[in-house]
């Protein structure tokens, strides 16, 4: 408490410090400086693919970056943030329709796997034991199980008719219209919206 009144760093004060940027000696960032947005263009960002795995040079320097969509169920191109390894951002893509050719192939390329939703044509079964539901589903690749914990809250409606599924594993699925559904497979989902 005495080291608390006399304002020296206690476990709190520094695990506060890590979290705002002071973390190995880097100096702290401004709220100037974390509320100013960079939009990536053509002009001042160049993407790249080495390995598989997407680079940005931004400012000379070249940086291994993950794609994230801000709004992943409105905006499926457009308002991408970039981040780095350390989940940093360093700017955000307006739109991939900004950039040409291969870049935007590389980018949008990027975004379907990172997003990757296999679509569920049908429900075969779906089973509940111990808070968890376990689905058998036919997708165009064929039959797939999957397991959700929490099943309401993994089952996330987009809009009136689309639907997206978030399994135990970080995977996703998704039913674009139920209204396409077999009626079995209608009343197996109807349980859970």
């Amino acid at each position: 408490m005495d080291d608390f009144m006399h304002g020296r760093p206690g476990p709190g004060r520094r695990e506060s410090r890590e979290r705002d940027g002071e973390k190995h000696g880097a100096p702290a960032r401004s709220l100037d400086e974390i509320s100013k947005t960079v939009w990536l263009t053509p002009e001042n960002a160049v993407f790249s693919s080495r390995n598989g795995l997407l680079w940005l040079t931004l400012d000379g320097k070249e940086t291994r970056v993950i794609l994230c969509r801000e709004f992943p169920f409105d905006c499926l191109w457009e308002y991408i943030s970039v981040l780095d390894e350390e989940h940093r951002e360093l700017g955000i893509i307006r739109s991939t329709g900004l950039f040409a050719g291969e870049t935007r192939e590389l980018l949008e390329n990027e975004l379907r796997r990172r997003y990757y939703a296999p679509e569920v044509l049908r429900i075969l079964s779906v089973k509940e034991r111990y808070g968890f539901s376990y689905w058998k589903v036919q997708t165009p690749e064929g039959e797939v199980r999957f397991t959700l914990h929490d099943t309401y809250r993994s089952i996330q409606r987009v809009d009136a008719g689309r639907i997206v599924f978030s399994d135990v594993n970080g995977n996703r699925f998704e039913i674009p219209d139920v209204s396409k559904l077999d009626a079995k497979s209608q009343r197996r989902l109807e349980l859970y919206l």
